[in-house]
């Protein structure tokens, strides 16, 4: 299944500014100095939001668009000093299988840079 999510990080007042405004709540989160299962401390608060999970990719980009228009609706920006959001996209991939296509037009990319967000998309 192919998974959407958003990573967003900063000081605690940043992200607590953004979590507000969010159209769903965040999945996980963590504190400043917890512990990851790799041993190492975190060096700052955040949380994980699921935008979407849909095994056909154009789905998937639909709901990644319906999410991020939502948030710009909203107001909630992540160009800002005290956060950092990065969108996650994965495709989980059986070895031989073919690798899923995501199409991402100049007007997606725009809209991640206008508002602040890393792309990040792993097979």
């Amino acid at each position: 299944m192919n998974i959407a999510t958003l990573k967003v990080h900063g000081d605690p007042e940043g992200l607590a500014d953004v979590r507000d405004g969010l159209p769903s709540e965040p999945h996980g989160d963590w504190q400043k100095g917890d512990v990851t299962s790799a041993g190492r401390a975190r060096i700052d608060s955040g949380f994980y939001v699921a935008i979407g999970t849909e095994q056909n990719p154009t789905e998937l980009l639909k709901q990644i668009r319906f999410y991020l228009n939502e948030c710009q609706a909203r107001g909630i920006h992540f160009e800002r000093s005290d956060v950092a959001a990065e969108l996650r996209i994965s495709f989980p991939c059986d070895a031989g299988a073919a690798t899923p296509t995501l199409d991402l037009s100049l007007a997606d990319m725009a809209m991640l840079v206008e508002m602040g967000i890393n792309l990040s998309i792993t097979a």
